[in-house]
């Protein structure tokens, strides 16, 4: 029973994609779309990216496990009767936590510089691509509407001369439109 009612809606689905639209140029939709999409992600593609820079050095690893090994050794000792010996080791760890605190400073502006610059270079590189490509398929209609619509039509299809054709153009502003508003709760 449940088999034949997704054949059904599956088979009722293709019936209206026939009878309203017929795709002409499947690439360039499946590319424009894909684009779009890495676009629309590019946030999300960042932190990765940045945090390949961004990793503590051998040098904050090394400092990290002497503080460690201070604070255990400072556990072994007696507050009371061992003061002098206890706040010499108090000392040593505050100076090397000291030290990591700014290394952690300037790692955090370095990261923030390189989530910055990887995420205008990519914002860069999809956009060249996306215009380029739109300069040279710019006669390439990517999907024909069946039904006429007249008052937009020339406006949709331009510079195609396919009527009721949907253009490389107006193609990107759809499909950027769309995939970003259902990517804005992922990404938010």
């Amino acid at each position: 029973m449940m088999v034949s009612t997704v054949h059904q809606l599956r088979s009722a689905y293709f019936y209206i994609l026939d009878t309203m639209l017929e795709i002409i140029n499947g690439f360039l939709l499946v590319y424009f779309l894909v684009l779009c999409t890495l676009s629309a992600l590019v946030p999300i593609i960042v932190k990765p990216i940045s945090a390949c820079f961004t990793r503590p050095t051998k040098e904050e690893r090394k400092i990290w496990d002497d503080v460690l090994a201070l604070k255990n050794e400072q556990k072994l000792i007696s507050m009371k009767d061992e003061f002098a010996a206890y706040s010499r080791l108090q000392r040593k760890i505050n100076k090397l936590e000291s030290e990591l605190k700014d290394n952690s400073q300037k790692r955090l502006s370095k990261s923030l510089t390189i989530k910055g610059t990887v995420h205008i270079v990519l914002h860069v590189v999809i956009g060249l691509v996306i215009i380029i490509s739109m300069i040279f398929y710019r006669h390439e209609p990517i999907v024909a509407l069946k039904a006429n619509l007249f008052p937009i039509s020339s406006f949709l299809k331009y510079p195609s001369d396919i009527p009721n054709a949907i253009s490389t153009h107006v193609w990107v502003v759809i499909s950027n439109v769309s995939i970003r508003t259902l990517i804005r709760p992922i990404v938010s």
